[in-house]
C-alpha cells in the first residue's frame, strides 16, 4: 500500500514525516499505524477513496508533536526520530534564554516568536530556561530589540544566547547539551544578548587566578560597596553606555553617574579607559566566583 501510494503521488506523500506546514496535509493511518500525509489538492473522490482505505486521522496537534520530537532528540539523544524531523543540508542554531514565565505567558510568548517567524520552535526545557530552535540561520534577528518588546509586553526580564549553527545529524544532541551547559553556566544576567565571545570571556574570567602580588588590588575592592561594584559592572557589560546601563538596573541616570564617580574615587581605577575597565571587570567577576 504504502510503496503504491508514494508511485502514485511522489512527492505529495510523505510517511512517518512531520513538516513544516502539516496543516497543508491530509492525514490517515494504515493497519501498520504508519502516519501518512497526502498534500490538499487531490479531487474529492480521492479523499473519499482513501478514507476507505485508510483510517483518517483529525484533531492532531502537529505542533506539539514536533516540540515534543525535539526534547526527545536534543535531552536524550534519540537518534532514531531524525528520520522524522530531518533534512538534507538542514541546519539550525539555538537562541537559549532565561525566563520566569507562567503558564499564560508561557504561551503569549510562543505566538509571539510565531509571528515574528513562523518555523522557529520554542522548547521550554525547565522553569528557568528555554530554547527557540531557528531554521533561518542565514537570517539575522534583532534579539536585543525582541529582548526590550517582551521586557515591555510581558514586564519580564530576559536573556538571549544565540549560538553557532549545526547540521541536524547524529551529533546534534551532543552540540545542543553543550552549549545549554555553557549558558547556563557562563551565562551574563546584566545583559539583553549574549555572544558566544561573552561566553568565553566569562569562562576565561572565572578559570583565572589572580597573582598573589596584586592581592591588593582585591583587598581594596573588598572595601567598596556592592552597589557600587554593580553600577561599576552594568556600565562596562553595556559598552560603557551611562544610560543604557541605569536602564537595566532601574536606577535614575544621575545617580548611576554619581555611583559610578564613586566607584572610580574608591577604587583608583578609571573605567572609563578600556586598561583600568579590563582590570576591574576582572576583580569584580574574580570576587563574585569567590563568594
Amino acid at each position: 500500500m504504502l510503496l503504491q501510494l508514494k508511485q502514485l503521488y511522489g512527492e505529495q506523500c510523505i510517511v512517518d514525516e512531520i513538516p513544516d506546514y502539516p496543516n497543508d496535509y491530509y492525514w490517515y493511518k494504515d493497519d501498520q499505524n504508519h502516519l501518512i500525509g497526502i498534500k490538499k489538492g487531490i479531487s474529492k473522490q480521492e479523499k473519499k477513496l482513501l478514507g476507505v482505505m485508510l483510517e483518517e486521522v483529525v484533531g492532531v496537534d502537529f505542533n506539539q508533536q514536533i516540540k515534543l520530537l525535539w526534547l526527545e532528540l536534543l535531552l536524550h539523544n534519540k537518534k532514531s526520530l531524525l528520520d522524522m524531523i530531518q533534512k538534507d543540508g538542514n541546519e539550525i542554531r539555538f537562541i537559549f534564554f532565561a525566563h520566569h514565565f507562567d503558564g499564560d505567558t508561557k504561551l503569549e510568548f510562543d505566538e509571539l516568536i510565531k509571528e515574528l517567524n513562523e518555523k522557529c520552535i520554542v522548547l521550554f526545557l525547565s522553569r528557568e530556561f528555554g530554547v527557540i530552535i531557528d531554521f533561518q540561520t542565514k537570517e539575522e534577528h534583532n534579539l536585543e530589540e525582541l529582548a526590550q518588546a517582551i521586557q515591555q509586553d510581558f514586564y519580564h526580564n530576559i536573556n538571549f544566547y544565540q549560538s553557532d549553527c549545526y547540521l541536524v545529524d547524529s551529533n546534534i544532541s551532543q552540540a545542543f547539551l553543550n552549549e545549554y551547559e555553557l549558558y547556563k553556566k557562563y551565562r551574563n544576567t546584566t545583559k539583553l544578548t549574549v555572544s558566544s565571545h561573552d561566553l568565553l570571556l566569562q569562562y576565561m574570567i572565572q578559570n583565572l587566578n589572580l597573582y598573589e602580588g596584586y592581592s591588593h588590588f582585591v583587598e581594596k575592592f573588598n572595601k567598596i560597596p556592592y552597589d557600587l561594584l554593580e553600577v561599576a559592572k552594568v556600565y562596562m557589560e553595556n559598552n560603557f553606555n551611562i544610560s543604557v546601563g541605569a536602564k537595566m538596573i532601574y536606577m535614575h541616570r544621575n545617580t548611576f553617574m554619581n555611583k559610578l564617580e564613586r566607584f572610580i574615587q574608591l577604587s583608583g581605577l578609571n573605567i572609563k579607559e578600556f586598561h583600568d575597565a579590563l582590570i576591574a571587570y576582572v576583580i569584580i567577576n574574580q570576587m563574585e566566583k569567590n563568594t
